[in-house]
């Protein structure tokens, strides 16, 4: 006795096949991944920038005593800022921009810590002696690494950077973070 299959039980056999090969190959990949959340991350925070001597064209600029509040709560911060002085340009004011680039550590002293990494330009606000100036830095962010509940946490977005003529600075993050 020959056995023909009925399209229906064709039908069947294929979509069993087809659900084994779709359960082999999640099994092949581990335990699914957990839906990572996606939020806006506003921060604000004040600071006092340390300039060193720059001999090289590059100068470290050091983001100290820096206090932080927004949506990932308040507490400390610092950072470390490199301004290329010798890749300056005009303002249009008569006095200088130069770009930027560092890392900034939110929630320094804590288990849940998050480093973003900056980018971008700052800029001398008019004219006059540099050291004796104020600065506007506008910048791109992104997350590089975080502890605790920022553990594997990515994100981007925008940072700001207004620098008084005392050094005093007053720093704003504006994006999404997913963790």
């Amino acid at each position: 006795m020959t056995l023909i299959p009925t399209r229906a039980a064709v039908a069947v056999f294929a979509l069993a096949l087809a659900a084994l090969a779709l359960g082999v190959a999640a099994s092949a990949h581990g335990t699914p991944a957990k839906p990572r959340k996606s939020e806006r991350l506003v921060i604000r925070g004040d600071d006092t920038v340390a300039d060193a001597p720059c001999p090289t064209g590059v100068c470290p600029l050091e983001l100290q005593d820096g206090t932080l509040r927004g949506t990932t709560g308040s507490g400390p911060y610092t950072g470390h800022i490199d301004l290329a002085a010798k890749d300056g340009f005009a303002n249009g004011e008569g006095g200088v921009c130069a770009p930027i680039r560092g890392k900034v550590r939110l929630g320094t002293g804590s288990p849940d810590r998050l480093v973003v990494a900056v980018a971008g330009n700052s800029c001398q606000d008019g004219a006059g002696p540099v050291t004796a100036s104020s600065f506007t830095g506008l910048a791109r962010f992104k997350v590089k690494h975080g502890t605790g509940s920022y553990a594997g946490a990515s994100g981007a977005g925008l940072a700001s950077f207004s620098e008084d003529a005392a050094d005093h600075d007053r720093m704003t993050l504006i994006g999404r973070i997913s963790r």
